[in-house]
């Protein structure tokens, strides 16, 4: 066994874990940037307005944009997809276990963990990476509250098949939706699935805004309660009536995103033929 540097020689079984495999990073992809013109443009408002956070004018159109091309009623733009789940989870009144997928990266998980709810772990379907309806069957307790499925590399969870699952079993059902963005299930936008689903927008996601996510949603109280917690519970200028967080999108996130959405077709296309 190695011994790490600087720790007088004594054994690790962590060693390995400073060889690098490879001389220089290899990285998997690069961020897709939009027109930077188009981007300076929405910039320039900005600071014409002189209004940069707080639900401003960039945020608002972002809003409509997303919601439209998710084909639901309600988008609540957040700082990043995480702190979207950990509102969402709030919003839907999750407690008690949730089943989520053994496969999924760990912020999936954690939204939950770090609200006292326990994360149950079902088995994957081996050719789609997606939750296995049946192993969700198999999970489902006296504690068990809702579902959180993930929608992996892009690819649908079996939407019905566990919509159908949550009905019977009185539970509510929420997508992780990170790597789902304007794809779609059988014709139909992911966006519009159980309750609600969270889109993730950062750097690394094929479409983004630097850092930001989405609640996406046709629920109107989802929405409602989603909008109060991004904000620290205020429902207007000076009137506070719930408890919330702060996790709001900046306008200049917006502005990324606004323009993003005008090549998204164009990256869409080129990754089809790649």
């Amino acid at each position: 066994m190695e011994s790490e540097p600087g720790t007088g020689g004594t054994p690790s079984s962590h060693a390995w874990l400073s060889i690098p495999a490879f001389e220089s990073p290899l990285h998997v992809g690069q961020p897709n940037i939009g027109d930077r013109a188009v981007f300076d443009s929405y910039v320039d408002q900005m600071f014409e307005r002189r209004w940069l956070s707080n639900d401003g004018p960039l945020v608002k159109e972002f809003e409509e944009r997303i919601a439209e091309r998710a084909g639901v009623k309600h988008c609540v733009a957040v700082s990043n997809g995480t702190a979207g789940l950990d509102i969402a989870i709030r919003a839907l009144g999750l407690s008690g276990e949730v089943i989520v997928p053994s496969y999924t990266f760990v912020a999936t998980a954690h939204a939950l963990h770090w609200q006292g709810i326990t994360p149950v772990f079902a088995d994957i379907d081996p050719r789609t990476h997606n939750l296995d309806p049946e192993s969700v069957r198999a999970a489902i307790t006296p504690r068990t509250t809702g579902i959180l499925a993930v929608h992996l590399w892009g690819r649908p969870a079996p939407v019905a098949e566990l919509q159908r699952i949550a009905d019977e079993h009185g539970l509510q059902l929420l997508f992780d939706a990170a790597h789902a963005f304007a794809v779609s299930a059988s014709g139909t936008p992911i966006g519009g699935f159980g309750r609600a689903e969270v889109f993730s927008f950062h750097a690394t996601k094929f479409f983004n805004t630097f850092e930001g996510g989405a609640i996406v949603t046709d629920d109107d109280e989802v929405a409602e309660q989603a909008r109060l917690m991004r904000n620290f519970g205020f429902a207007g200028a000076d009137n506070v009536i719930s408890a919330g967080s702060n996790a709001k999108m900046t306008d200049v996130a917006a502005a990324m995103g606004l323009t993003n959405l005008r090549s998204i077709d164009a990256v869409i296309d080129t990754n089809r033929r790649n």
